[in-house]
């Protein structure tokens, strides 16, 4: 890809995974009845935290110079992302290549079922399967409507009928998905590959510069209640806004490079659809953000990011 077809694909998948947070982001009730006592406890442990907080930051505050802030924060962050993502015992990798693994997939098979590729160009029919299934969901209901105004010698017939309708689009659709699986599985082990390396070879090396930048940007040092130890809630926003930026670009220029190079080589054969797929921003943005909410849990784990308190409620999408 050239450099422009790469700032491009950064700002749509940038644009995609911001849409997504926000679609997440809830905020709690403040009507929902709770235990009086369990309350009266939960507020008093709050106020003695803050008061230990408040201590603390004047403490960080008189002892360090914004400089020094934001050195001891770039020192911190550097050493969790390469803890996070080291090529031993990485606490982030294994689960991040697992759930993105699920989301492309499903997004696969989603992207499959339509006749039409996102740029609205026809799809190449490669399995008989395939071009039933689509011939009959473009007249589904057509073919419905005709059934429903049959005569018929009872509702039991009538609902059979039907459903062997539904039975008939069902089966088509498990054939054609089941001829796409191994091509998907192929794919797959080279998109894994890749990001284990991105994760765990390419990231690591780099991690002070990305530290440095994302927390020179966000200005996450220099407000007034910056402290060496953490991430204030407050400065959130902004360290999330630079962190994604310079990761999307990362993942694609690193990513987006690999991943076309293997899946256009000699030694393979792709169907054009799946390598367009595989270079979709959708897959980039969703891969990103399956990395950064894994990032931001384990920085939050560690002490050193305070996540505002409503911070996406999270929607049982995975179930």
């Amino acid at each position: 890809m050239s450099s422009d077809q790469k700032e491009q694909l950064t700002l749509r998948a940038l644009g995609l995974l911001n849409e997504q947070v926000q679609a997440r982001i809830v905020h709690y009730k403040g009507d929902l009845e709770t235990n009086t006592e369990l309350d009266a406890i939960t507020a008093q442990v709050v106020a003695q935290l803050k008061q230990m907080q408040e201590v603390a930051a004047q403490e960080a505050h008189i002892a360090h110079t914004p400089d020094e802030i934001e050195h001891q924060q770039v020192a911190t962050m550097t050493r969790l992302l390469k803890r996070a993502f080291a090529d031993t015992g990485s606490p982030l990798s294994t689960p991040i290549i697992k759930t993105v693994g699920k989301r492309i997939a499903k997004l696969f098979f989603e992207s499959e079922l339509h006749e039409k590729t996102k740029g609205d160009k026809e799809r190449t029919i490669h399995h008989p399967e395939q071009g039933v299934y689509y011939v009959l969901g473009r007249y589904k209901n057509r073919l419905r409507a005709e059934l429903e105004g049959f005569e018929y010698e009872g509702e039991a017939v009538r609902a059979a009928t039907l459903e062997l309708l539904v039975k008939i689009e069902r089966d088509l659709q498990v054939a054609f998905l089941s001829r796409r699986s191994p091509e998907l599985n192929r794919v797959m082990t080279i998109f894994t590959g890749v990001l284990f390396e991105f994760l765990q070879q390419h990231i690591p090396p780099r991690a002070e510069a990305m530290a440095r930048n994302t927390v020179r940007a966000a200005r996450t040092a220099r407000r007034a209640n910056s402290v060496a130890y953490k991430v204030q809630a407050d400065c959130f926003p902004e360290f999330r806004g630079e962190w994604e930026r310079l990761l999307m670009q990362m993942m694609v220029n690193f990513c987006g490079d690999e991943l076309l190079a293997r899946l256009t080589s000699d030694s393979e054969h792709f169907q054009e659809e799946t390598v367009r797929f595989f270079t979709d921003p959708h897959i980039f943005s969703d891969t990103g953000e399956v990395i950064c909410d894994a990032l931001y849990d384990f920085l939050c784990l560690e002490g050193f990011l305070d996540l505002p308190v409503d911070w996406r409620v999270r929607l049982a999408r995975d179930s």
